[in-house]
């Protein structure tokens, strides 16, 4: 985990169809203190970091964000207000290096972020 205690894994479950995750924001980490004091909002730069580890896990192999073909920051995440956050993730292999990934960052019926990445093994 590249930001130690910023959150945590409650629930995670794979399959053929791609993988969900439930995560659990700590809103009394550091980060917040600078983005943004007295309002909180999780940056987008850590939302791809836990999307990239959460596929490291589930893959079980080390990551390259290779390209962001597309992310949308639809709604901003405040840790106060959402601490859960589920992030919904399909992958498509298109060779035995490149993963070609579609995510949404969502909770109930909000959605926060959508993003169209490529990552390559290492």
């Amino acid at each position: 985990m590249l930001i130690k205690e910023f959150y945590k894994i409650a629930n995670l479950s794979s399959d053929d169809s791609g993988i969900v995750a439930t995560t659990k924001l700590n809103p009394d980490h550091e980060v917040y203190k600078g983005h943004f004091p007295g309002q909180p909002v999780v940056p987008g730069v850590i939302q791809l970091q836990i999307i990239k580890e959460i596929l490291e896990d589930v893959l079980e192999e080390k990551l390259f964000m290779g390209n962001i073909i597309q992310v949308k920051y639809l709604i901003p995440i405040t840790p106060l207000e959402n601490p859960e956050l589920n992030f919904t993730i399909t992958n498509k292999k298109t060779d035995s290096n490149i993963i070609k990934s579609n995510v949404s960052i969502s909770f109930n019926d909000k959605i926060f972020t959508k993003a169209k990445i490529v990552f390559r093994c290492l």
